[in-house]
């Protein structure tokens, strides 16, 4: 069970991946990682999902048809 460190440890990771955490909090997760096997679990986890994220390409969605459009509109314009 994680403990409160922990779970301070957990939340800056994604800013630590980023490049966005400071120095000193760096140094702080740094050593706090050298001795928490859960921490550089949850780590290369979030390292692993990030890269999946990465990977992923995104789609465009269809066209609307133009009687979904017509359809939205008159909802929009009795408001």
């Amino acid at each position: 069970m994680a403990d409160q460190r922990c779970k301070r440890i957990f939340a800056a990771l994604s800013e630590y991946l980023d490049g966005d955490l400071p120095v000193a909090n760096c140094r702080e997760l740094e050593k706090h990682l050298q001795g928490c096997r859960p921490c550089v679990d949850y780590l290369e986890s979030l390292k692993a999902t990030v890269q999946a994220c990465r990977k992923l390409k995104a789609s465009k969605a269809p066209p609307t048809p133009a009687r979904i459009r017509k359809a939205l509109l008159a909802v929009v314009l009795k408001s």
